[in-house]
């Protein structure tokens, strides 16, 4: 009797143990204790440094798994999964690159992320690991954008992205990334990294562009224009989720 009651209770608990182990994301504050996690070894090495930073194109490098929780109704990672660990990246490389600014107080500067592009190119199924790398890509006088990607096993790609931050003053000045660099203890004057910002900002000006044209486009939202008649399919509707 004793030893069908536990052969009851292992055929219940191992799969719900397997389970709950797979969703270990999704348990509360699973995000926020990573996210703790990562910044406490990130500072622990920045203070091993002295605060000195690691080149400016230093390609910083994470591993990471593909859990049930990050997964769609596709069976691989979902979209979304790609941009919650792309965060991670983001801290990783500035604190970095630029500890100073991220560790000093008084400079009183903080760094903001203002936007996203992701292009995927292979699937990354459940239980893979993969690794993602990010880097800086480019700037100007405002923006600072970095790389991301994210690489399978094999070496093959899954997604590139990259990111557009900003820095600001307490008081909502912007700082220009050049300034950010110098206090930062950069050489910003080195002729190899400007030819490599201008190359790479040949691109990221295209992709300013089409964010300009995106927030100007001329036809409105609350139009639905001369094609979609009463009763048509088109129709806008409220659904609730």
């Amino acid at each position: 009797m004793l030893s069908s009651a536990k052969s009851v209770s292992a055929a219940i608990g191992v799969p719900a143990l397997i389970i709950v182990l797979s969703h270990v994301k999704s348990w509360p504050l699973s995000y926020t204790l990573r996210s703790w996690w990562l910044l406490r070894s990130l500072v622990k090495e920045a203070n091993e440094r002295g605060l000195e930073p690691e080149v400016l194109f230093t390609v910083v490098s994470q591993k990471h798994r593909c859990l049930y929780d990050d997964i769609d109704y596709n069976q691989h990672m979902n979209n979304s999964t790609f941009n919650k660990i792309l965060d991670f990246g983001r801290i990783q490389l500035l604190y970095s690159i630029m500890p100073r600014i991220m560790m000093e107080p008084h400079h009183h500067i903080f760094c903001h992320n203002a936007g996203v592009m992701t292009l995927f190119k292979n699937e990354i199924r459940p239980w893979t690991q993969y690794t993602m790398q990010t880097r800086v890509w480019t700037w100007n006088e405002k923006w600072l954008w970095i790389q991301h990607r994210f690489l399978l096993p094999d070496g093959e790609v899954a997604c590139l992205a990259v990111s557009k931050l900003v820095f600001k003053l307490i008081t909502g000045k912007t700082v220009p990334p050049v300034q950010v660099f110098e206090l930062c203890g950069h050489d910003v004057t080195d002729p190899v990294a400007e030819e490599r910002r201008l190359r790479n900002w040949q691109a990221a000006a295209g992709l300013l562009e089409a964010d300009k044209a995106l927030r100007e486009d001329p036809f409105s939202w609350d139009d639905c224009g001369p094609f979609v008649t009463k009763d048509g399919p088109f129709v806008t509707r409220a659904s609730k989720l």
